[in-house]
């Protein structure tokens, strides 16, 4: 078994966290024996440690738990067995930026360290168990994908530039109305959607608007378009949400820089509204998009109120009282996992402060981290 008992994160722009696992004799013991972690979570993904033994050397790999069709995950990684003697003699690999797919969702080195140096080496105590450390930082989450943009729409935007370059030709115009139709009839469906994919333990979609108007008919505004990242499940809270998205490819190509967007209770964001003909991102029937997920964490809304005394009812301080005092107050709220949390106020010092506390600490198990 590999069992996580200490997790540090660093204060580094890559937001590294450390994992520190106690890995145990049966590791090294039974060589057709898979020995897994448990889940654990890093940069808005799951993942989990894994073993390889062959008769001479043990292998580790760090496996992607969350995985999800058209995304990409790039991740600073190390991993460390520690030495009982000195620091200077640890036994290190790294991989700066390895990729993770659906296809390969575990990465590491079959041939780590041969398991006669775990026990001459002086790594192993008494019962045969090790210290290993995992470090892992600079979380990326790509999505790539299409729009696939459907042939009527197709239809209409290229009478709408016919009816553009023909402005001045009314007979042109005419008949390419009568051979395509109105550039926007009331009631057809203007909305295009992407596949799910998996964010923070949520799953998330992009849904864009050529026309800009987030409901079922489409208008004719060209050079106005809407594009909105829609939660499609967890809906107990709100969500602050952060990405970067990218539509089309090549000079015809839209970037709509860090996005700062929040999820509401019903999976409902602001979205990206750029001024930007939607029919110059065409190629050959699709829109290209990029994605990038930057962040997702949940929000509880609460209101924790101040009581103040020594306060007269014309908001003058009584001359019986020394001073004005605010009285501690409690709030309490709850978590996506339904667990209790309760905020209480602090007036006491120059600025108010907050301190949060977990009411349902009995529900983590023992040597389990939440």
């Amino acid at each position: 078994m590999a069992l996580l008992y200490r997790l540090v994160k660093l204060p580094d722009r890559f937001q590294t966290h450390v994992f520190t696992f106690v890995v145990t004799k049966s590791v090294t013991r039974d060589p057709d024996r898979d020995v897994t972690s448990k889940e654990f979570a890093c940069g808005h993904q799951k993942w989990s440690i894994t073993f390889s033994r062959t008769d001479k050397m043990l292998g580790a790999y760090l496996v992607w738990k969350s995985a999800s069709e058209s995304v990409r995950v790039y991740v600073d990684f190390t991993f460390t067995i520690l030495n009982r003697e000195h620091f200077s003699v640890n036994e290190s690999f790294a991989g700066k930026q390895v990729k993770f797919t659906t296809d390969c969702p575990a990465q590491g080195n079959r041939n780590y360290i041969p398991v006669s140096d775990l026990y001459g080496r002086n790594f192993t105590d008494a019962n045969g168990e090790f210290q290993l450390e995992l470090s892992i930082g600079h979380v990326r989450t790509l999505y790539d994908t299409e729009f696939c943009v459907p042939t009527s729409l197709t239809s209409r935007l290229m009478h709408h530039h016919h009816q553009i370059q023909n402005h001045h030709n009314p007979a042109a115009g005419n008949a390419l109305q009568h051979q395509y139709g109105t550039a926007s009839p009331r009631g057809s469906k203007c909305k295009l959607e992407t596949s799910y994919f998996t964010f923070g333990g949520f799953d998330w979609n992009l849904a864009l608007y050529p026309h800009g108007v987030k409901d079922a008919s489409c208008t004719s505004v060209e050079g106005r378009m809407s594009v909105y990242l829609n939660r499609c499940t967890g809906f107990d809270h709100q969500c602050r949400v952060r990405y970067m998205l990218v539509l089309g490819d090549g000079d015809k190509r839209l970037d709509s820089g860090v996005l700062d967007d929040v999820s509401d209770s019903d999976g409902k964001s602001y979205g990206w509204h750029p001024r930007y003909k939607f029919s110059e991102l065409v190629t050959k029937g699709t829109v290209r998009v990029h994605l990038e997920m930057l962040l997702a964490n949940t929000l509880s809304e609460v209101i924790s109120s101040i009581v103040i005394t020594g306060i007269n009812q014309h908001g003058v301080s009584s001359a019986a009282s020394s001073g004005v005092v605010a009285s501690p107050t409690k709030t309490q709220c709850y978590d996506r996992d339904k667990h209790a949390w309760s905020i209480r106020s602090d007036c006491q010092s120059e600025t108010v402060r907050l301190h949060m506390v977990y009411k349902d600490i009995q529900n983590v198990p023992r040597n389990h981290l939440r």
